[in-house]
């Protein structure tokens, strides 16, 4: 405890003059030194100044102790995902404010603070703590300095810049920082990172670090978590069998934990995991199956229709591809989400017989949309192979050489 600044806070707010606290028990200049955290003061002066403010030593003590364990508590709920117990602890931590500021835990609960920002999914709030966070990390230790890093990145993660993020992440490991607690995320993040770059096999390396991790935590909801992870980036990799197995592991711990919130998430990974295989009807069937429990609102709802729409297509049921595409289309719009209203527009160009419009429509709006977004590179990939098989078939050959250059 900053004993010092206590005393200075206590005072100011009583509304008396440094004469008046010091008169009788020290010189002005000495209180100064020891409101300023300067000049260490002996038990017993300090015992006279905090009486002279009505403040118990051994209460301002007992709260530290508090404090701490609290803290302590803070982030433990944080790193097993309970969110409900987090809110408890943080709600009683808000009401220790005025002391936490002369704690030697100050900086530290102001970064827990950010990551329980991002645990309840408060964007705005986490926004704003990590402008205040960076406003202060002159004061901050070494260790405190690699953990505003590490928060910095899931930031950028959230805004949908990967590569940054992937910068910041991996400088913490190149640097060999020692982030405790937080290894786990650090490599489970890295993982994630590193499969939306498509960088599969060291997002697998990343994720088994950070599944060992948690396994010796006993942390039950960020191991299925990372076994998700794990499943994508297998599916990604083309290790099929791999891939089919986590799932098959991670659809029974779901049942046996009560993690249900999971399942339209797993179902759509599922129903893309075969999608890659070739397997369509296997496909279609788990996209029906994500698509029939998924919150409309959630992140994932529009990639689940894109894929049962292009599932359909692929299929060939042609009026269900088209009510899936609109429906896209409409949804995009509502939630002003361009790409995927852009790629319902493009198919619902083919299934109306349009074909030169789509093609018109790919070349000159869809692509070069694609080629823009950092996160939309493999399906990016894509929309240029059909364009290119297009001008191909058309015989239009330097076109078809100047998009192979691409």
């Amino acid at each position: 405890m900053r004993i010092g600044s206590l005393i200075k806070f206590y005072r100011t707010k009583r509304g008396l003059t440094q004469t008046s606290l010091a008169n009788g028990i020290c010189s002005v200049p000495h209180l100064s030194k020891i409101e300023n955290n300067s000049k260490e003061a002996n038990v017993e002066t300090i015992r006279l100044l905090l009486e002279r403010l009505k403040i118990d030593l051994q209460d301002v003590q007992a709260n530290e102790k508090q404090i701490f364990e609290l803290i302590k508590d803070f982030l433990c709920h944080i790193h097993y995902l309970e969110e409900e117990k987090a809110t408890e602890v943080f709600k009683t931590l808000e009401g220790y404010h005025e002391l936490i500021v002369f704690t030697d835990h100050i900086y530290l609960y102001e970064l827990y603070k950010l990551r329980y920002y991002l645990l309840i999914n408060n964007r705005d709030a986490a926004e704003y703590q990590l402008k205040w966070l960076h406003a202060q990390k002159q004061n901050f230790s070494q260790y405190e300095k690699y953990l505003l890093l590490y928060m910095g990145a899931l930031i950028l993660m959230l805004r949908g810049r990967f590569e940054e993020a992937d910068k910041q992440l991996t400088r913490i490991i190149h640097d060999q920082a020692e982030l405790g607690s937080f290894t786990g995320e650090l490599h489970y993040h890295l993982a994630v990172v590193k499969g939306h770059l498509e960088e599969s096999s060291l997002a697998i390396i990343y994720g088994k670090q950070a599944l060992q991790f948690y396994s010796n935590q006993y942390n039950f909801k960020r191991i299925l978590h990372t076994l998700m992870s794990l499943a994508l980036n297998y599916s990604r990799a083309k290790i099929f069998n791999e891939a089919l197995n986590t799932y098959t592991h991670l659809l029974r711990s779901i049942e046996l934990l009560n993690q249900q919130h999971l399942l339209p998430k797993i179902y759509h990974n599922i129903g893309d995991l075969h999608l890659r295989m070739g397997d369509y009807l296997q496909a279609l069937e788990y996209f029906q199956k994500s698509k029939a429990i998924i919150p409309v609102n959630s992140d994932n709802y529009l990639l689940c229709l894109y894929n049962l729409a292009q599932t359909q297509f692929r299929l060939e049921q042609w009026e269900a591809c088209k009510e899936s595409f609109t429906l896209l289309k409409s949804e995009a719009k509502k939630q002003q989400i361009i790409h995927y209203r852009l790629f319902s527009s493009f198919y619902l160009f083919l299934l109306e017989g349009e074909r030169e419009k789509a093609m018109t429509f790919l070349e000159e709006k869809l692509v070069p949309y694609t080629a823009r977004g950092e996160n939309l590179k493999e399906i990016h990939h894509q929309f240029l192979v059909i364009l290119t098989d297009y001008y191909r078939q058309e015989g239009k050959f330097e076109k078809v050489v100047l998009l192979t250059n691409q």
